[in-house]
């Protein structure tokens, strides 16, 4: 990491966890997205700040790697810090600790910043630079492999978008897209892997009220699984594709 680093302390309770008391991978994310804002406000450049300017930041792609889930009632160390700025995108790194200092968790992310009132993207702020640390020069970028498209549907479940789905800037939080994803994988599939890496493109927003498709192409290889998915509107256009793989649970 490089650029201020901010660190905070999660404990895992008992909604963050799934039927073998591990995390579940959207409470991770949430930890990732929670310290990401953390640190902005901690700089001054935070949910107010950007209202003032008319803008926010929207979620285009991460990049999850987990070594090992934090079980219920572990503290659990979550870092952050910007990569690199380069005109609308920010490149941000995280990385999840246990209580020993282990890194047992890494995830890259891609955001860009857009105008609330127009929804399109603009220019980053000259004082998030400077918040963050960086020289307006250095626009290095983070690698995210391309996520693979969809070439059958093995499974695919439908949903209605909620009030309790939406976030600040009044579209679907983010984290709500991998669950759905994750919802189409069958029952049988889950409880016999654990989750491992995601991947995933935002490509449209979606709203209160409106339905949405996942549908997933499942490749089951015995030791492991993997997933591709996508959520399509009610129009039927893209608007999330994730990659999921899985480990099997065989002498976990």
């Amino acid at each position: 990491m490089k650029g201020v680093i901010t660190e905070k302390q999660y404990e895992i309770y008992y909604h963050d966890i799934d039927y073998n008391r591990k995390a579940l991978i959207t409470s991770l994310v949430n930890f990732f997205g929670d310290v990401a804002t953390y640190q902005s406000e901690e700089l001054g450049i935070g949910l107010d700040y950007l209202k003032s300017n008319n803008a926010a930041w929207v979620l285009y792609k991460w990049d999850i790697d987990i070594l090992e889930f934090p079980m219920y009632g572990d503290k659990v160390i979550v870092r952050t810090s910007a990569y690199s700025l380069k005109k609308f995108y920010a490149f941000r790194e995280h990385e999840i600790c246990d209580e020993k200092g282990n890194i047992i968790g890494t995830a890259k992310s891609v955001w860009f910043l857009i105008d609330i009132e127009r929804r399109k993207p603009i220019r980053i702020l000259k004082n998030v630079y400077k918040a963050y640390n960086i020289d307006e020069k250095c626009n290095e970028e983070l690698s995210i492999d391309k996520v693979k498209d969809l070439t059958r549907v093995d499974n695919e479940e439908n949903f209605t978008i909620r009030y309790s789905d939406i976030d600040t800037n009044r579209h679907v939080n983010n984290t709500k897209y991998i669950s759905w994803a994750i919802e189409a994988v069958p029952l049988e599939k889950i409880l016999k892997y654990t989750l491992k890496g995601v991947r995933v493109v935002y490509k449209k927003e979606t709203r209160y009220g409106h339905s949405i498709t996942s549908q997933v192409q499942i490749d089951d290889n015995g030791n492991t699984m993997d997933c591709i998915h996508k959520i399509s509107s009610e129009q039927g256009e893209e608007v999330t594709l994730l990659e999921t793989s899985w480990i099997s649970n065989k002498g976990n």
